[in-house]
């Protein structure tokens, strides 16, 4: 009878601290910049908070995987070609109408027919979309995608009412209309956004009634911010020794694998890399355990990238080191190369990745190269390499590598791939080369899960041997944050804690095929019990106390 009571009061004592620990009214995040209206057609860094506003039918949960999320079930047949998704009953869009199987095969259509970067390779396997009944809604592909739910993952729904009849580049008039469990309340251009609860969201009413986004460029000035409690997080990852001199009782920190790596990319249309050789000599100069050691250090979450494109601990990494470090082969080749003096673009607002240029820069003087490291602002970087569609105009930068292609190798073939000889718009590298189409296509069609990894590996080899991009390290992720002001934040692995799932209740285990809630429990991988929970065990202390148990309790927090 004791040992049950201290259960209860165990339990409710910590479902007390937790329900309170992950409320707040407001929180204020740091972005980098101003990204538009938000809407899928609108954003360029702004995923994240896109997606506050637009759900899709998968979402990955807290291990990265996809899970049901606006679909309530999801079933093939036709040998993998035929997916029959419902979809939830209580779903709607922010106007009040109800979201249907209509929405869905209009938004499939809609992005395979006006253009996407992002969105529409990805969805070139899809046939069409057909609507079944009120809830149902059928995808048919050409051939069977074992990738695919990465895309139902990936994909935002968009509200037919409002979309339809648009011309290409027009947008819904006023703010973004979604299904997701927020909305984009406020927009002041070039200063902040703000985003309001959805109180009535299918999968439960969000933790954080207000999310403030104020705009800020400058990583020191983001990092004062919170430290003066103008902020509550940092979506960016930390370098270790700042991670070490924030962390406090004020400030926590959440870790976990971070999919989003730095590369050193090579513009393959004009010299001198245009030449496979010239960039297997600069690759064959970088030490890459050195360069991941004296750039994000020692911490087993970071990784030197000398696997591939793909993140260490993706399933479809080498399964040894490609890169091959020779300081010797490299001071000869670039020494019968004779080339131009390098210049190595980097992010004057990432030190994390500035540094990795000092790193690269500093390797190639060592093998006898001419190269210069230069700072340039984000804007700056993008029009360089082509992000805001502007011509290519760069030798070498400093890159990353999209975590879409650690998820599903898939994607590879939207950074990499060329079709009917016309490079994808992401692509920036401007890399062709048929063989890595072919294996490519392969890939995406192979259902064999062993048979479809070799091939995957075989695009990293080739990847590694024509080296449009050196894959340098993937750091650990580290986002600080202040616990007295919110401690729902949840880790997906891969991506960090900015993510729609961090203000939603996590209380409801799993359905998978039901109308349930897809959370499961909360995990949390750096910030310790947090004060809430050191006031619960207490309470539990004191109720052992008086009822005659001798008891030494002893609770760590960070």
């Amino acid at each position: 009878m004791v040992i049950a009571t201290l259960a209860s009061l165990l339990m409710a004592a910590t479902a007390v601290a937790q329900e309170t620990g992950n409320r707040a009214e407001r929180v204020r995040i740091a972005f980098p910049r101003d990204d538009g209206t938000l809407t899928p057609y609108t954003f360029e860094l702004g995923y994240p908070l896109m997606t506050l506003v637009y759900d899709t039918l998968f979402w990955r949960g807290e291990g990265g995987h996809p899970r049901e999320w606006l679909a309530r079930s999801l079933r093939r047949s036709d040998a993998g070609k035929r997916l029959e998704i419902r979809l939830r009953d209580k779903a709607k869009w922010h106007d009040g109408r109800d979201v249907t199987p209509e929405d869905v095969e209009f938004t499939y259509e809609y992005f395979k027919s006006r253009y996407h970067p992002r969105f529409t390779p990805q969805l070139e396997p899809v046939r069409d979309a057909e609507v079944m009944d009120d809830n149902t809604v059928v995808i048919n592909l050409e051939h069977a995608t074992p990738g695919f739910n990465q895309v139902l993952a990936d994909i935002p729904i968009l509200p037919r009412h409002l979309w339809e009849g648009l011309v290409d580049g027009q947008t819904p008039d006023g703010p973004p209309v979604g299904s997701g469990p927020y909305r984009l309340v406020r927009h002041r251009v070039g200063k902040s956004y703000r985003f309001r609860e959805n109180t009535d969201y299918y999968l439960g009413k969000p933790k954080v009634g207000t999310i403030d986004v104020p705009f800020m460029s400058d990583f020191d000035a983001t990092v004062r911010a919170l430290r003066s409690k103008d902020i509550d997080m940092i979506p960016a990852t930390l370098p270790e020794p700042l991670e070490e001199r924030l962390r406090s009782p004020a400030v926590a920190i959440e870790s976990g694998r971070l999919y989003a790596g730095t590369v050193l990319m090579f513009n393959t249309r004009e010299p001198p890399f245009n030449s496979a050789r010239a960039r297997r000599a600069v690759s064959s100069a970088l030490d890459l355990s050195r360069i991941a050691q004296t750039t994000v250090g020692g911490d087993p979450l970071s990784f030197q990238a000398d696997r591939g494109y793909v993140h260490p601990a993706s399933g479809f990494a080498a399964e040894g080191a490609l890169h091959r470090f020779d300081e010797t082969r490299a001071r000869s080749e670039l020494a019968a190369l004779d080339l131009p003096p390098i210049r190595v673009l980097a992010p004057d607002n990432d030190p994390i990745r500035n540094e990795a240029a000092r790193r690269v820069v500093q390797a190639l003087e060592g093998a006898g190269a001419s190269a210069t490291r230069v700072e340039v602002s984000p804007g700056r970087l993008a029009a360089a390499v082509g992000q805001d569609r502007s011509s290519p105009d760069f030798q070498a930068a400093i890159w990353s590598t999209p975590p879409l292609a650690s998820y599903s190798p898939d994607y590879l073939t939207v950074v990499f791939g060329s079709k009917a000889q016309e490079l994808s718009p992401l692509n920036y590298s401007g890399y062709s080369e048929p063989a890595f189409d072919r294996l490519a296509d392969r890939a995406e069609r192979e259902t064999n899960p062993f048979e479809r990894s070799e091939l995957v590996r075989r695009q990293l080899r080739l990847l590694t041997r024509d080296a449009p991009v050196v894959p340098l390290f993937y750091p650990k992720g580290a986002f600080a944050y202040r616990p007295s002001r919110y401690q729902g934040w949840l880790y997906v692995n891969g991506t960090g804690i900015l993510d729609k799932q961090s203000f939603l209740p996590r209380a409801i285990k799993a359905g998978r095929n039901s109308g349930a809630s897809p959370f499961g429990a909360s995990g949390s991988s750096g910030s310790g019990i947090g004060p809430l929970g050191i006031v619960a065990l207490a309470m539990i202390a004191a109720v052992l106390l008086v009822i005659g148990f001798g008891v030494a309790a002893r609770v760590r927090g960070r």
